[in-house]
């Protein structure tokens, strides 16, 4: 009996164990990854297991890559500067449960860039007219794009040589990407120049490149990079008018301008706007609208201490990163942070006496080339926006009164009390420019404001008592 019992509980105990180790190698995991990607592009990569993602510990090992986006769990983005195999791997805790595993990417030089070759113009029932390459690399896979579009409308697979897509009879702008065959889309590689194909009688579309608020004027500027067809004879730019989806033409650019158009009648510090533009030919043809273009407009206030930042995205092309720039009073602009694309809000605890002024800004996976001249325009930019922090005296001060606002010739400046007597007065542009400082020996100040260009502006006194503020807007 004492043997039967003594094997009993040896077994109770065997199985025990057994059970511990089965729940301690339970949860599973994989991780999701292309087999080969480019230098220099975005790979995703995945986690696929059981483990809960809200309580368990995930420690990546990404082999000398730059996590782009992601965290946790996943998924991520992850950029290789160098070639070679790549191995990632996965530690998976949760609990008293682990689960490793890993994955090898073979990462290659990126695609060198050809020219696109071809296009040309045929006449309707015609057989059309060749798109190709100068240029091909083996391992290589080659995709043909219509007017910017995300689906590809041929391919062909590298061989060391020219490549032909063959005759192509729909009008429009061709461009090409490369990748290394057995990778993710997002190793696409732009390739260089672009073939336009016409029928006779049809217009092809022009695309925006960018709207960016220009520094100089603060106002929206338009760039494109100007299309090569015959008989072109000038673009036309649209904006959205106060019905959505309804544009009315605002301007025209001929075709031997540069290819930008700045807009005088929009202000970029009340709200975004949105853009298409066409082209017409010396026919009086117009082609279609392009895609729309959303410009980024930014909202600044301050807080008890620092300053809240709010904007919307920019529309009309895919970018991964959002800067935020910053600089006090008449200063030198810095570099806040850079943050997600998918992020459009931020609080800077920064926190100075002063005028603060930002700007947000988006860099554009290619830089716009108007009037072929490459490099001129890198990045979008928000209007800029200025705040006066609000320090414990400015919390407790009282506003200053001032009108007629809007004004046009001149502004009253009245002090909230007596003890602002012999302070300064200030007035500053909301791009942080300083338009006016004067000492102050009376509790109403007029101020003339025939030099001042048409915005808004930001009233400040100062004294020993404190800081009080206001704004108006100069017509």
């Amino acid at each position: 009996m004492k043997k039967i019992f003594t094997s009993m509980v040896f077994l109770f105990v065997l199985l025990s164990a057994l059970r511990a180790f089965a729940d301690a190698g339970s949860i599973t995991c994989t991780i999701g990854l292309y087999p080969k990607a480019s230098v220099g592009c975005y790979a995703y990569v995945a986690y696929t297991g059981d483990a809960p993602a809200g309580s368990s510990t995930f420690v990546w090992n990404f082999d000398g890559g730059v996590i782009i986006q992601g965290s946790g769990a996943g998924p991520y983005y992850i950029r290789w500067d160098t070639a070679g195999y790549k191995t990632v791997s996965l530690h998976v805790i949760y609990g008293s449960q682990e689960c490793t595993t890993s994955k090898t990417i073979h990462i290659v030089p990126a695609p060198l860039a050809f020219h696109v070759t071809g296009g040309g113009n045929y006449p309707v029932g015609g057989s059309g007219v060749h798109v190709g390459l100068n240029g091909s690399e083996l391992n290589y896979n080659y995709y043909l794009y219509l007017n910017g579009g995300s689906a590809s409308v041929a391919n062909k697979t590298g061989d060391g040589n020219p490549l032909d897509f063959g005759l192509i009879t729909a009008p429009g702008i061709y461009t090409c990407k490369a990748k290394v065959d057995s990778s993710s889309s997002s190793c696409l590689v732009n390739m260089l120049d672009s073939a336009v194909v016409t029928v006779s009688g049809y217009v092809p579309t022009q695309y925006i490149c960018m709207v960016t608020c220009d520094t100089a004027t603060q106002r929206n500027k338009i760039v494109w990079n100007k299309i090569t067809a015959p008989h072109l004879s000038h673009f036309n730019i649209y904006r959205q008018t106060s019905h959505e989806g309804v544009y009315a033409k605002i301007g025209e650019v001929p075709y031997a301008s540069f290819s930008t158009f700045t807009d005088t009648t929009a202000n970029p510090i009340i709200m975004a706007q949105k853009y298409e533009m066409s082209v017409t030919d010396s026919g009086g043809n117009e082609s279609a609208k392009c895609a729309t273009h959303k410009t980024v407009h930014l909202e600044v206030s301050p807080g008890i201490q620092g300053f809240n930042l709010i904007w919307n995205p920019y529309e009309g092309f895919t970018y991964y990163t959002s800067r935020i720039h910053r600089k006090l009073n008449s200063g030198s602009w810095e570099l806040v942070d850079s943050i997600a694309s998918d992020q459009t809000s931020y609080t800077d605890p920064y926190f100075i006496s002063g005028l603060m002024t930002y700007y947000i800004e988006v860099v554009r996976y290619m830089p716009c080339a108007p009037s072929l001249k490459s490099g001129m325009y890198e990045s979008v930019v928000s209007n800029s926006m200025t705040s006066a922090a609000l320090g414990v005296n400015e919390v407790n001060a009282s506003r200053v009164l001032v009108y007629p606002n809007p004004a046009q010739q001149k502004v009253n400046v009245i002090l909230p009390s007596s003890g602002f007597v012999n302070a300064y007065l200030e007035i500053w542009s909301v791009d942080g420019r300083k338009y006016l400082e004067q000492p102050i020996t009376q509790s109403l100040v007029e101020v003339n404001l025939t030099t001042f260009p048409s915005g808004m502006y930001f009233v400040k006194v100062i004294s020993k008592e404190g800081v009080s503020s206001g704004k108006f807007i100069k017509q």
